[in-house]
């Protein structure tokens, strides 16, 4: 019984492109100016976890060729997950995705345009030749 316990945790685990973060401080450390990346604020459900992540791994098929954004998750048993979680959970709850721009700067993405939101937010502040400043009036960390 144990055994298939285990094969089925395995099987829905989070896909090995996310960087398991614990919290701001590794965010932070990793983040610079010119950075753009995701973060799967995961929920208690490891299914819709694990779907979440794939339509953000599915998204990246629509972002232009060489777009290769940061891909992260942070799960409700690391240490910083109540200060990120307190950020996002308007929409629907968790799992959210907020896609994180430069040093500083969290927007919670709508799960049920993703795909839309996540295109969008990388032509508006991903991509080097059409990035606009501003994100700080959007960003949830500063401005609750």
């Amino acid at each position: 019984m144990s055994i298939i316990f285990i094969i089925l945790a395995a099987a829905i685990a989070i896909p090995e492109q996310f960087i398991s973060v614990e919290g701001f401080m590794d965010l932070d450390n990793s983040a610079t100016p010119t950075r753009f990346g995701l973060l799967l604020v995961a929920g208690e459900d490891s299914v819709s976890n694990l779907q979440m992540a794939e339509l953000i791994l599915a998204t990246m098929d629509s972002l232009p060729e060489g777009a290769f954004p940061d891909l992260y998750v942070i799960t409700l048993d690391q240490p910083g997950y109540t200060d990120i979680a307190a950020l996002c959970g308007d929409f629907s709850g968790y799992p959210t995705t907020l896609v994180m721009v430069g040093n500083c700067g969290y927007i919670e993405m709508d799960p049920a345009y993703l795909i839309v939101e996540i295109i969008d937010a990388w032509f508006t502040w991903g991509n080097h030749d059409s990035r606009r400043t501003g994100i700080c009036n959007f960003c949830r960390r500063c401005n609750p």
